[in-house]
């Protein structure tokens, strides 16, 4: 049975409309976030602002209750007025003396609310208020506290409760013995300091209202209701909370009405909901007929185009688009790019060889860099010495220059283990030491586990030799530390390889040039041995090496080499 033939203009249009619907969805799945977000984060601070306010009151509440138990147990005068035999000139210096107390205490309220003395005795009763307005007068609002004062003196002590005056709700304290009462008024109604648009209830925990002040949000059925219910919500439009006072009998209810809540009432809601779409739909439909013009038409004359080129040819009616065709010759072009891109792939891979022979022959003609003067001088010593008829001496400097430049001129692509490395050194050294007659201090630290780890060949002779050539003074015997190790850096496994000296050290114009990166040889012919295995180096880790050259602290030049560990353990062994 034939498969049914598919059109790009088919999926195109498919896809456009299935991509405006997921962006219409996408964005209104946003826009919904982002209003939960603002109600998550606008009920928070609400809870906070009323969490804050219940705080505030208990802490109040608590100072003054400490403030007159502080009285009743310690305070001289009101002890001197609790005395059954008291004269009257007492009396009224101790009245005197506490209610300069009372004074103090009351003008650091930032509320109104007050202390009072009351004496049952004398039917007196001293107060001191905080200079807050408040409805009513002082001397009616002392005749309503003395008259609670003298309701419950037979109450049992401490007596708290809400008195209402002139329409406002008072937390009334009250504490003392034969007949001797201290305590103290907080004005509940004007306690809060609140913004527009907001209502504050306070209740006891029956849920009885004590004091509704504010813009009349919810009305006193409503508010009853949510005082008692165990939930809070009171539709989108307003945001309630409500805290316990700790420690007290009392409740807040803080109702905030705000129109932002309100979204839906807005006109830049509805505005922003239609335009968005309609901007995203219309964005796609362009971008749909965008790409019908810039890849539908054209495919077809695009096959055929590949076709002629396959044949050598060159395509007719080059400028003209194509017809609208089947998706089917998608089919073909990629066929068509297939077998081009195997052709590429071909010579691609033709040019990775013809490169790579390129790096090797560069590699090989890096390391035999060898200063001719250096071998000439070699046969220049051994001469000497058969003249001298030292035969020993003869053998063992042809034994190290053979052993030195077959080492040299082994293949230059090739790695080399430690232990060799190390062996060419000491075979270099001895050659010096047999031209110069000057003795050279080696002091080798490797583990047994890490000679078989392969390095570039040259990496560390190089620098003995740079050592050698810079380092040497008739004052002193050259001390040449070579130390090999593993370290990890940035999650990469490194073998480091320092190469040390007592010299004088590097200079720091010299320093800056040898920590300059090599990434493309240049000659200079004071350090070509050092730019030559800088260089060789890049060829072969690229940036995955890393060369460090520095002064010691006590003195002397040093070179750190740290080469990756992964390629000296998936590389075999010479």
């Amino acid at each position: 049975m034939q498969s049914k033939k598919r059109s790009i203009k088919r999926y195109l249009l498919i896809g456009g409309i299935g991509g405006s619907v997921l962006l219409v969805l996408l964005l209104l799945c946003f826009g919904g976030y982002i209003i939960l977000q603002y109600r998550h984060v606008y009920k928070r601070d609400h809870e906070m602002m009323t969490s804050d306010y219940a705080q505030q009151l208990a802490q109040d509440i608590s100072s003054m209750e400490a403030y007159i138990k502080n009285l009743y147990g310690n305070n001289v005068h009101y002890q001197m007025l609790k005395r059954s035999q008291i004269t009257e000139s007492q009396w009224m210096l101790a009245s005197y003396y506490l209610n300069n107390n009372f004074s103090s205490r009351a003008d650091n309220l930032d509320y109104f609310g007050g202390i009072f003395y009351y004496d049952k005795a004398w039917d007196s009763l001293h107060s001191e208020f905080s200079g807050f307005t408040f409805t009513g007068d002082s001397y009616r609002l002392n005749q309503a506290i003395k008259r609670e004062a003298r309701a419950h003196m037979d109450e049992k002590m401490p007596y708290k409760e809400i008195m209402t005056y002139e329409g406002e709700a008072y937390l009334l304290y009250i504490l003392g013995d034969r007949g001797k009462l201290l305590g103290y008024a907080i004005n509940l109604s004007q306690y809060f300091v609140l913004r527009e648009n907001m209502q504050l209830v306070i209740s006891d925990s029956e849920g009885n209202i004590l004091v509704n002040q504010g813009d009349m949000l919810l009305e006193e059925e409503a508010i009853a209701q949510k005082l008692t219910s165990n939930t809070e919500r009171a539709g989108l439009t307003y945001m309630i909370s409500r805290k316990d006072l700790e420690g007290e009998n009392l409740r807040i209810l803080l109702v905030h009405k705000d129109e932002k809540l309100a979204f839906w009432n807005q006109m830049e809601f509805w505005l922003l909901f239609i335009l968005i779409p309609l901007t995203a739909f219309a964005v796609l439909w362009n971008v749909y007929r965008f790409v019908k013009r810039i890849i539908y038409q054209p495919i077809d004359h695009f096959v055929h185009r590949l076709t002629e080129m396959k044949k050598g040819e060159l395509p007719e009616n080059f400028g003209e688009a194509g017809k609208e065709n089947q998706l089917e010759e998608i089919r073909l072009i990629n066929e068509k790019l297939d077998e081009l891109i195997t052709e590429m792939g071909k010579l691609e891979q033709e040019r990775y060889e013809k490169e790579k022979e390129a790096n090797a022959a560069l590699l090989q003609y890096y390391q035999l860099q060898v200063r001719p003067h250096f071998f000439l001088n070699c046969l220049n010593i051994v001469a000497s010495l058969l003249n001298e008829n030292d035969v020993d001496t003869v053998k063992t400097m042809i034994y190290a220059v053979s052993r030195h430049f077959r080492y040299v001129f082994q293949d230059s692509d090739s790695l080399v283990t430690l232990a060799e490395e190390i062996e060419e050194v000491k075979a270099y050294c001895n050659i010096y030491i047999i031209r110069n007659a000057m003795p050279i201090l080696l002091q080798i630290q490797l583990d047994e586990e890490d000679e078989s780890y392969q390095v570039p060949i040259l990496c560390i002779q190089t620098f003995v030799e740079n050592s050698i050539k810079h380092a040497v003074s008739k004052n002193r015997v050259l001390s040449i530390s070579i130390m090999a190790d593993r370290i990890e850096d940035e999650e990469q496994r490194y073998i480091r390889i320092r190469i040390s000296d007592n010299g004088e050290g590097y200079q720091p114009q010299r320093l800056e040039e040898l920590n300059r990166p090599v990434t493309q040889f240049q000659y200079h012919s004071r350090q070509v041995g050092v730019d030559n295995i800088k260089y060789r180096i890049y060829l072969l880790y690229g940036e995955r090496a890393r060369l460090y050259f520095y002064n010691s602290p006590t003195g002397g030049a040093v070179t750190e080499m740290l080469l990756p560990r992964e390629e000296n353990e998936h590389t075999d062994n010479r």
